[in-house]
């Protein structure tokens, strides 16, 4: 029987499926009882009392039409257009929320009606992620020459995304380092053999 071994690394799907039990805040459209769930217990839901659930289940709700969802405070028109220009001028990277990538795309997708703006939200998620990954390439080939590697505020999804690549340069580097001690210690070697063959030469005369 064919098995397949198990990968190394957080694929994106796997990434998204475990920001999905993220907390975040709904709007209830109609009263339901409190659910026991394996991961948390809700209360009763009560319009228009707002309400903490995981993300999965607000999606679930939206879907039915049974809730709104509040998105995050940090996903807005105005502050994703602060972080944008930050971003730009920036060397360092801007403290983003763990899971910010994903919150975002999972939201853009179940409730744009929910969203303030919801184009221009996807549009400078959109920029802020192809700038984060270009300050990503220059801090990775800025240390490749370190024993390590660190790089500062990365959401979950930009680190599963370069670890793979990550791992292969490293990989790399050993193999040339590799390649380059034995030929320096071949080299030594050389330079002993010919200090002996001379020191023997001096000895006949």
């Amino acid at each position: 029987m064919d098995m397949a071994l198990p990968h190394q690394h957080l694929t994106p799907q796997e990434v998204a499926f475990i920001c999905e039990s993220e907390l975040i805040t709904i709007v209830p459209r109609q009263r339901l009882d409190a659910l026991n769930l394996i991961s948390i217990n809700t209360r009763p839901l009560v319009p228009p009392q707002r309400a903490e659930v995981p993300l999965w289940l607000a999606v679930f709700l939206r879907k039915q039409k049974r809730c709104n969802i509040v998105p995050p405070d940090w996903l807005t028109v105005d502050n994703l257009d602060r972080l944008v220009k930050e971003e730009s001028v920036s060397a360092a990277f801007s403290q983003m929320p763990w899971r910010w990538m994903e919150v975002a795309e999972i939201l853009l997708d179940a409730c744009p009606d929910d969203l303030n703006g919801p184009a221009d939200i996807a549009l400078h998620i959109r920029t802020l992620r192809e700038l984060r990954q270009a300050k990503i390439r220059a801090g990775l080939a800025d240390q490749i020459n370190s024993s390590y590697i660190k790089i500062n505020n990365l959401g979950l999804m930009e680190v599963c995304e370069i670890r793979p690549w990550v791992g292969k340069v490293v990989d790399g580097l050993r193999k040339i380092e590799g390649e380059t001690g034995s030929a320096a210690a071949r080299k030594r070697k050389e330079e002993a053999d010919e200090d002996e063959d001379e020191d023997m030469y001096d000895d006949d005369l």
